[in-house]
């Protein structure tokens, strides 16, 4: 049976709750493989720069901050003025106070919060230079809660500011276990219901994120994206020495790339396989 919203979040204060006991480290936080990240992170770099977002001096908020991945990603590419990270998980919370970072420039605060709650009080209207939002408005299934989330958004963004989400959309909605995976046309209409518009959309990775952004079974196209994704991960979690390891990683990051650059050439980044990034702001 398909989960709930609230039956994610029981799912993660279990998860993150583990993930800090466990971890000796912030490599131990990892909630990403280290080819995605070294694809992707330079994608949505260059993204905010393109669009001079304001986040170096700016506010900016991380919404389902998990493990505190784009945390980390924001402060070692940036110096923002403030940088206030939610999350709907207590637990989630309990474990980025525990593995702070240290950014003597940035004023931080870890705060329980749920973006899809009608009631949201979190802070003064407009405030936001850059809100990033990765991983989080597909796990959230219902559509009251989906429409109250944006207006959320909405509310808490900048005149100027720019929310970041990822997002597959594909041509027709998908239902899975844990993901509403909105189609393009149903995304666009709650996005403008909510009075923002799409400012930009940047594709990511082919291989190392599901390949939801591909329309049909997974037993067709999507299938043999699965099989690649499912043994490039088996590679890379099997026993090898560090040398072989990072000329895997290295490999794959290639591929990857010289996958999105033959694309680009060719198709729109709506219409690419992988996750996108997806950049939102007031209409």
């Amino acid at each position: 049976m398909p989960m709930t919203q609230d039956d994610i979040r029981r799912y993660y204060e279990t998860n993150w709750r583990s993930t800090s006991e466990g971890a000796t480290s912030t490599e131990g936080l990892a909630y990403s493989n280290t080819v995605e990240d070294s694809v992707l992170y330079p994608i949505y770099e260059r993204l905010l720069r393109d669009l001079q977002v304001r986040v170096t001096g700016g506010r900016v908020l991380d919404v389902g901050s998990g493990s505190g991945r784009w945390i980390r990603f924001l402060l070692e590419r940036f110096a923002p003025d403030t940088l206030i990270g939610i999350d709907f998980a207590q637990a989630a919370v309990e474990l980025l106070g525990k593995w702070r970072p240290s950014a003597p420039q940035t004023r931080i605060a870890f705060e329980r919060a749920d973006i899809a709650d009608s009631s949201l009080a979190l802070t003064e209207p407009g405030t936001f230079d850059l809100i990033n939002i990765a991983n989080v408005l597909f796990h959230i299934p219902e559509c009251d809660k989906f429409n109250s989330a944006l207006g959320n958004l909405k509310r808490l963004l900048a005149p100027t500011g720019r929310i970041v989400t990822t997002e597959y959309l594909p041509r027709n909605s998908m239902r899975t276990e844990w993901m509403m995976v909105r189609s393009r046309y149903e995304f666009q209409a709650s996005v403008e219901a909510a009075g923002l518009r799409i400012v930009d959309i940047r594709a990511g990775c082919f291989f190392s994120n599901d390949p939801m952004g591909i329309d049909g079974p997974a037993a067709r196209s999507r299938g043999h994206f699965v099989l690649v994704r499912a043994a490039q991960q088996m590679l890379l979690d099997s026993p090898m020495t560090e040398e072989n390891r990072r000329f895997f990683q290295a490999l794959f990051v290639n591929i990857e790339q010289a996958a999105l650059a033959f694309c680009a050439e060719r198709i729109a980044p709506i219409d690419m396989p992988s996750q996108k990034l997806v950049v939102l702001g007031h209409a």
